[in-house]
């Protein structure tokens, strides 16, 4: 008989037996241009515009004259009358998120330039939320990574804004050049928001914040996709036509 014959040969293992259930792809990054398809809200005094390059990827936000600042332009105010702009949040295939998908959000912001404006503690944030035209931290119900401008430097962070008042924390650290963000939501529950920061392609230390919550969101309610600008004083000013410039990117992870 045959070695075949004795020892049948198998053939290529089944990728249907294979299969664990889990949809993880697309996995593309998706740049964020706000200059196209948001909705721009400015409850208040406080604006900007945006100017986007399709070629670099990176979008310039030339913001309007503040003075004086106000706590209500900030992310930790019970207020939440900062400028914003925002759009449904989709995955690389097009496909709406919502409460009741499982999924990582990976945000990456770099390419940042060192003009900042010189009298204003600036926090841009990259997120997601429920109610984007909110006004008030508790009905926006976002959780987002986040990136300060003060004196030129550059330090990440997170925020999350679940309840009556928004909870921020940043990194130590400055100088970074890429901060990298994760946004890991299971269905209706934030297990966990964290940023960190690389320098030359290393981590360096003190570059981690992370935070977690327990507050339950709707149920079966679309995400969106936000982008703004803060201030973290009451006391900052800024002058118009100040700019600063950010590359924005997210990924959709989906685990369920």
């Amino acid at each position: 008989m045959s070695i075949s014959g004795m020892f049948p040969i198998a053939g290529p293992p089944s990728t249907a037996a294979a299969s664990s259930g889990i949809d993880v792809l697309p996995l593309e990054y998706i740049n964020i241009d706000p200059s196209s398809g948001f909705s721009k809200l400015e409850p208040d005094a406080m604006g900007y515009e945006v100017a986007h390059n399709a070629g670099t990827g990176v979008t310039t936000f030339t913001m309007d004259a503040l003075d004086p600042g106000n706590a209500k332009y900030s992310f930790t105010d019970s207020g939440a009358e900062y400028p914003r702009s925002s759009k449904l949040l989709v995955d690389s295939a097009g496909t709406t998120m919502t409460t009741a998908d499982s999924f990582i959000m990976n945000v990456r912001l770099s390419l940042y330039d060192n003009t900042v404006p010189a009298n204003a503690d600036l926090r841009m944030g990259v997120g997601l939320c429920l109610d984007p035209t909110a006004t008030t931290t508790g009905a926006f119900d976002g959780y987002g990574v986040t990136l300060r401008t003060v004196s030129g430097s550059r330090k990440g962070g997170i925020v999350k804004m679940d309840s009556s008042s928004g909870s921020m924390s940043t990194m130590s650290a400055a100088g970074n050049t890429v901060v990298f963000g994760q946004i890991v939501r299971s269905a209706r529950k934030n297990p966990i928001v964290l940023a960190y920061g690389e320098t030359s392609g290393q981590m360096p230390s003190n570059s981690y914040v992370d935070s977690t919550s327990t507050v339950e969101l709707a149920a079966t309610t679309n995400w969106s996709l936000w982008v703004a600008v803060t201030i973290a004083t009451t006391s900052g000013t800024i002058n118009a036509s100040e700019t600063f410039a950010v590359k924005m990117d997210y990924q959709i992870v989906r685990l369920s």
